[in-house]
């Protein structure tokens, strides 16, 4: 299965991609998922074109046998990522001083508040480990 590599860029919408190994072929999603089934399409009708216009592209990438390696840079990441108390509280929905209370202890939280910290902190996770420097 052929590697594609893939640029991946946070944006006032969402996420922007674009394959660096097929100049010209980008997409974006409102997030990662998206991205991924949108960069997926947009890899396909490339591929379309440049075997419209007679161009060599390898059998694995004609068939759909590849798999996309999303890279990010370190910069973007940090700017991006809430990996902050404020970072997570945006995410949250919530105020950053009362996430900092629960965080040393100082207040309990509901259930309700528990749950949107882990949903948020999860969220965070499942987009962080889709990505590599």
């Amino acid at each position: 299965m052929e590697k594609v590599d893939v640029l991946v860029r946070p944006n006032n919408e969402g996420w922007w991609a674009e394959v660096t190994s097929l100049p010209g072929c980008f997409s974006a999603g409102d997030n990662i998922g998206d991205l991924k089934k949108n960069i997926a399409e947009a890899i396909d009708l490339h591929i379309e074109g440049l075997l419209d216009d007679d161009l060599k592209i390898s059998d694995e990438l004609i068939h759909g046998q590849y798999e996309l390696e999303l890279h990010i840079n370190l910069q973007d990441l940090f700017e991006h990522f809430p990996l902050t108390i404020t970072g997570v509280a945006k995410r949250a929905g919530m105020n950053r001083t009362l996430l900092n209370q629960y965080a040393r202890g100082e207040k309990t939280m509901s259930e309700n508040q528990a749950l949107r910290i882990t949903e948020a902190i999860q969220k965070i996770g499942s987009e962080l480990a889709e990505l590599q420097f």
